[in-house]
């Protein structure tokens, strides 16, 4: 279960990292897309929070 509680974290770092990508060039997106950012902040902090438990069992 360690290796998926891993792999869950590396993905969340990785949406995480995409979102500063995002913020950090000030990419404009059209109307229909402005949830972008807020859904891979979203995704990255659920990942995070579900590994917590997965790093517990042996």
């Amino acid at each position: 279960m360690t290796g998926l509680a891993v792999a869950m974290d590396v993905v969340a770092v990785g949406f995480f990292a995409g979102f500063l990508v995002l913020v950090t060039r000030g990419e404009t997106v059209p109307g229909g897309d402005g949830g972008r950012n807020a859904a891979m902040v979203l995704i990255a902090v659920s990942l995070g929070l579900l590994s917590v438990s997965l790093w517990s069992i042996p």
